[in-house]
């Protein structure tokens, strides 16, 4: 339930499913956990294949098309409230 005294924001970020990625979600939630936002979601999606490489590789030697997945993609809604 919400007051009517503050409002809500909400911030959505994204990171690389890779240990770059997930080393840099880590300090970025802690610095946005200091300014008072808290997580509300956490989410990894897939992000397809690469069409003109999978067609490049594919034509080439078809095995190596499986090569050609996009990364995944760490998906994270924060909330944080604060005063009118």
């Amino acid at each position: 339930m919400l007051n009517k005294d503050y409002v809500q924001r909400i911030k959505n970020i994204a990171f690389k499913d890779t240990s770059n990625g997930r080393k840099k979600m880590g300090e970025d939630i802690s610095k946005f956990a200091q300014d008072g936002w808290e997580i509300k979601s956490k989410e990894t999606t897939q992000q397809g294949w690469n069409f003109g490489k999978t067609c490049c590789f594919g034509v080439i030697f078809l095995p190596l098309a499986l090569l050609c997945r996009k990364g995944n993609t760490i998906q994270i809604i924060m909330e944080r409230e604060i005063n009118k």
